[in-house]
């Protein structure tokens, strides 16, 4: 532990990641974090809580916050989500606002430009997936952004599947941060706790063969998380909403189940560096995304 007296500065801030679903918000903050933090899938809204990744260097601490996709909502879950997008961009020192390069603008893209615009915080604008999409579907997309957002100071054409660009958005992010004392220590990568960010591992795992039939249905539960040093036990409940769509997730003679325990295994093996045991049950929770209290007793309003 460190002294008081030794407690490191330089610049240091918070960088809020905004953008409508699916645009690779979490797929940026991975990357940049050399980290698998946040979920990543192709299914949109994957990202329901504010995730925060911590990128420390000896003269700068960058505190990134992966916010969930702005869209439309109509669950107890899904407003507050937008809550949890409100909250992180009245906060950050910088706003990077990522859209998806290959896609024509939509009504996601316009409530997007209204909150961020409504922010009033500087902005990057990062245009991204430039691996995929055209230089005119880049361009259509950019100008739709600059024109609704007076806050823009700097663009970027990234892919962060790619990794390209990033160390430049990366060195005016930092730039940017006021100057002070770190908020964590330079060696943690993240203010999650571990089984928390394995919780969403089991999820993503799952997401991976769910994504059209449950796209929005499933949740995770960690139950019990036992750490030896050696070994990691671990056992999930992983809900759906409606007794149908049990079946689902099993499969048939529990093929599908086993293979999203396989998934979400090599992933925990990634994150702990060691022996998983994991057992995962499916229950039912019906309409779990309009119950406060589930939503709360899986950490899902905690801001």
């Amino acid at each position: 532990m460190q002294e008081l007296g030794d407690w490191p500065t330089g610049k240091v801030g918070y960088v809020a990641i905004v953008g409508r679903p699916n645009v690779g918000k979490s797929t940026f903050l991975n990357a940049t974090l050399g980290y698998h933090l946040a979920a990543v899938s192709s299914c949109p809204q994957t990202t329901r809580r504010r995730w925060r990744g911590i990128l420390s260097d000896d003269d700068s601490q960058i505190i990134f916050v992966d916010t969930p996709g702005v869209h439309e909502q109509n669950t107890r879950l899904g407003n507050f989500m937008l809550e949890s997008v409100q909250r992180s961009l009245q906060d950050a020192d910088v706003v990077l606002c990522v859209c998806d390069g290959r896609r024509a603008p939509g009504a996601e893209d316009e409530m997007v430009t209204e909150r961020v615009a409504a922010a009033g915080q500087p902005v990057i604008l990062v245009v991204n997936k430039t691996d995929v999409a055209t230089a005119e579907q880049q361009a259509e997309i950019r100008q739709f952004y600059t024109d609704r957002i007076d806050g823009i100071f700097a663009q970027f054409a990234i892919s962060a599947l790619r990794g390209d660009k990033l160390d430049e958005v990366l060195a005016l992010i930092r730039e940017q941060m006021p100057t002070g004392p770190f908020f964590y220590p330079p060696d943690q990568v993240s203010d999650a706790f571990e089984r928390d960010i394995g919780a969403e591992m089991i999820r993503e795992a799952a997401l991976q063969y769910l994504h059209q039939e449950l796209p929005h249905a499933l949740a995770v539960e960690i139950v019990e998380w036992q750490d030896t040093g050696k070994k990691l036990k671990i056992i999930a409940n992983l809900y759906v909403e409606r007794d149908s769509q049990k079946p689902m997730v099993v499969g048939k003679n529990g093929e599908m189940l086993n293979q999203i325990r396989a998934d979400a295994v090599k992933l925990l093996r990634e994150l702990s560096d060691m022996f998983v045991d994991l057992r995962i049950h499916v229950k039912v929770a019906d309409k779990w995304r309009n119950k406060k209290r589930f939503l709360e007793d899986m950490g899902l309003m905690d801001g």
